[in-house]
């Protein structure tokens, strides 16, 4: 039998954890030492044939609750022998209310966005089009209009994070997005609106996934651009990671927009491979480290 392992880092929030179908090795879930930034609480309710912790088959599942801070997963495969397929864990994020606050004065035409983190001021956006709104090392939250760069492509200041506001957005189609961070892996993709990264930690951005999701995605292109340091970027293209060349270089800028059309032949539609799913893979070569599969996921609303 051959043991693989692998690592992934959950956000507080609410997950279902669930083995894939049409691959019989069995995956152990368990929680890893990480580092400081990783001791959050963690709850989990499984089914009988878990036994709280094992995976076997479609009938399995985990619904796992962190909370207070993030917190790292190890994930063993169970193989046969070494040429044998690694298994995928499949990574469901539960969307939840948020608590109601007071309503944001705005100005006539525009939309108030407050981003998360403690004394972040609410923000001014275009009513149409998609606005950047991200944390910049040094110079704190950020924000580009639509069209326009977040941070600086020709500087070595790292971009930790950012939302993408899509107030217009058509009926049947949103944007996803997760990033991966140096010593953190990759975080869960989540939808426009929401704040994906860090603030204040000096966690290098050394991956970026964008990708149109939802039953009308292939009516749209999205296209931009994702910096990265030493002067390298990367086109945009829906449901493909981009990095620098060494995979080391961090994120110093991104321009991103939709527009109508037909997305192109070789790019994934992820609604149509899952609606709710990203999928998690590590070979043995790779143990320790996260590799995403497919981080294309639709969070419910």
């Amino acid at each position: 039998m051959e043991i693989t392992g692998s690592t992934v880092t959950l956000q507080p929030g609410m997950y279902i954890l669930r083995h894939p179908t049409g691959n019989k090795a069995a995956l152990s879930i368990a929680r890893a030492p990480g580092t400081a930034a990783t001791q959050g609480t963690m709850e989990l309710l499984s089914t009988a044939g878990t036994h709280g912790s094992v995976l076997r088959d479609g009938a399995d599942c985990i619904v796992l609750h962190i909370s207070e801070a993030p917190v790292t997963l190890l994930v063993s495969a169970f193989l046969e022998n070494k040429d044998s397929p690694v298994p995928a864990l499949r990574i469901d994020q539960i969307a939840l209310e948020r608590a109601s606050v007071p309503p944001l004065r705005r100005a006539p035409g525009a939309v108030l966005s407050t981003p998360a983190g403690p004394g972040a001021a609410a923000i001014a956006i275009s009513p149409q089009g998609m606005t950047l709104i991200g944390h910049v090392e040094r110079n704190g939250d950020v924000m580009a209009a639509p069209g326009a760069v977040l941070g600086d492509p020709d500087s070595l200041l790292r971009l930790e994070g950012f939302q993408v506001m899509w107030p217009d957005r058509p009926h049947g189609v949103d944007l996803a997005y997760s990033i991966a961070v140096e010593g953190g892996g990759v975080l869960p993709m989540v939808k426009s609106g929401k704040f994906c990264g860090t603030r204040n930690e000096a966690r290098r951005i050394i991956e970026v996934s964008f990708a149109l999701i939802g039953p009308a995605a292939s009516q749209w292109r999205l296209e931009g651009t994702a910096y990265f340091s030493g002067g390298y970027q990367a086109p945009v293209h829906s449901a493909v990671p981009l990095s620098g060349p060494s995979g080391l270089e961090h994120l110093t800028a991104i321009t991103l927009h939709a527009r109508p059309g037909q997305a192109a032949a070789s790019e994934r539609n992820p609604w149509l491979e899952s609606a709710t799913t990203r999928v998690f893979k590590a070979t043995a070569a790779q143990a320790g480290q996260v590799q995403s599969a497919d981080r294309a996921e639709e969070l419910a609303s």
